[in-house]
């Protein structure tokens, strides 16, 4: 099987639950927190190496507590941190994250030392790559350096699969080389500049991101599952019914398990129903929810069994 290098954002992810205001010029109030290492770049390599692929991450953090935490966190959990660079002089990035009923809501971002994730880090860890192998990047990096992987990338046939987070860091050249673009409902309304209005309007958000480049789209769309829409036309992937408890990372999770099907030949498809079922034991925890193997195929075939055929 070839290999996952990821490519983006590695920092502290701080969970507020219960946040409320006090009023006047009181500070907000937090009934109470739990601080994670994360990062999108980050939670995707530990959930892939966790569902059994060999991981090398690209990442930038500081000479900092954060960042020596986080980087416990990924070698703990059997990533290959070569990539990760120690940047002494800007602070390990952080982001502090409302949860309100399983919602998560970024109510500040400080990138730190994720914005200087430059090519010349990341062009020694994709060299060797070919098209057995699998990029998985974000638009937490930086878009220069994110353009240049993208023609490096092109030009020697290797997959790019992207997470248009931030959709506001995407350009145009970025979608064209990805062999697939993984947008949530919001990041799909952001990026076509269209209102999500109706379930008609997911099939025109996808067909319009293909339309701009992307080889394929698979639009996560919450409870419902995902839409896929490739060369063989639009279809829907169901997923499963779980209670939501934080959906934090659970995006990340659904990429990492993507790749992981990808790279052991599985079809679209199944990817696509194996990448909603690593998602949705990912909600269903606090935290960022990183789930085994062995529980991810048990749902998937649950998923299997319940699906009808030519519905997935």
């Amino acid at each position: 099987m070839g290999r996952v290098v990821v490519v983006g954002g590695l920092n502290m992810d701080l969970h507020l639950f219960g946040l409320r205001e006090s009023g006047g010029q009181a500070p907000l109030v937090a009934e109470r927190h739990l601080v994670q290492p994360g990062g999108k770049g980050g939670n995707v390599a530990r959930a892939a190496v966790r569902l059994g692929a060999e991981v090398t991450l690209v990442a930038r953090v500081g000479d900092d507590d954060f960042g020596r935490h986080c980087l416990d966190a990924v070698a703990g959990d059997g990533v290959d941190a070569s990539g990760v660079i120690v940047t002494p002089e800007q602070p390990t990035g952080f982001v502090a994250i409302d949860l309100q009923h399983g919602k998560h809501r970024s109510l500040v971002f400080s990138p730190g030392a994720n914005e200087s994730l430059a090519w010349d880090d990341v062009a020694p860890h994709v060299a060797g790559l070919t098209a057995d192998d699998i990029v998985v990047a974000q638009a937490e990096v930086h878009p220069a350096t994110l353009s240049a992987l993208a023609t490096a990338l092109s030009a020697r046939g290797v997959p790019l699969f992207l997470d248009p987070a931030p959709p506001d860091r995407v350009r145009r050249d970025h979608l064209a080389a990805a062999d697939v673009v993984t947008p949530d409902l919001d990041e799909a309304a952001l990026l076509t500049g269209r209102a999500d209005t109706s379930r008609l309007w997911r099939a025109t958000a996808a067909r319009e991101l293909r339309a701009a480049g992307a080889r394929r789209v698979l639009l996560k769309t919450s409870e419902s599952g995902a839409l896929l829409l490739d060369d063989d036309g639009l279809r829907e992937v169901p997923t499963a019914s779980v209670e939501v408890a934080d959906e934090t990372g659970a995006g990340d999770v659904f990429m990492a398990a993507l790749a992981v099907a990808r790279l052991e030949g599985r079809g679209w498809e199944e990817a696509a129903r194996f990448a909603n079922a690593a998602s949705a034991i990912s909600v269903s925890r606090l935290g960022l929810g990183l789930p085994g193997r062995d529980e991810v195929a048990a749902l998937e075939r649950d998923l299997r069994a319940a699906t009808p055929p030519g519905t997935g």
